[in-house]
């Protein structure tokens, strides 16, 4: 995976599906945030900067309270919706932001 694409930012991050997490690593590239799963049944997820809308920073509930703030929430163009859950949230929002400026997409930021 490095060695095809120019990484950018990379860590730990389950994938939310439903009720399921799916543990895996995220990656950023110039183009694309990927999820690789751990697990090989489950499946990669390529997310095109180019098809999406809005990526913010979103706190996890505990008993209907927002406080942890540690999901990467990603709109798509096609109205489809990622969550990943990540260690240092605020960490992949400035490599986010980055990205996005440097592709002249600051906007797709919320």
């Amino acid at each position: 995976m490095e060695e095809e694409l120019d990484v950018i930012h990379k860590g730990l991050a389950n994938a939310k599906n439903g009720f399921k997490a799916v543990p895996g690593k995220l990656y950023l590239t110039k183009t694309y945030i990927v999820h690789k799963p751990n697990d090989y049944f489950d499946e990669e997820i390529n997310i095109p900067l180019d098809s999406v809308r809005k990526i913010r920073g979103v706190r996890t509930k505990i008993l209907g309270k927002a406080l942890i703030p540690n999901i990467l929430e990603i709109d798509m163009i096609s109205g489809e919706k990622y969550q990943f859950v990540v260690n240092k949230q605020k960490k992949w929002l400035e490599a986010v932001a980055k990205v996005l400026e440097s592709r002249g997409e600051s906007q797709k930021l919320a």
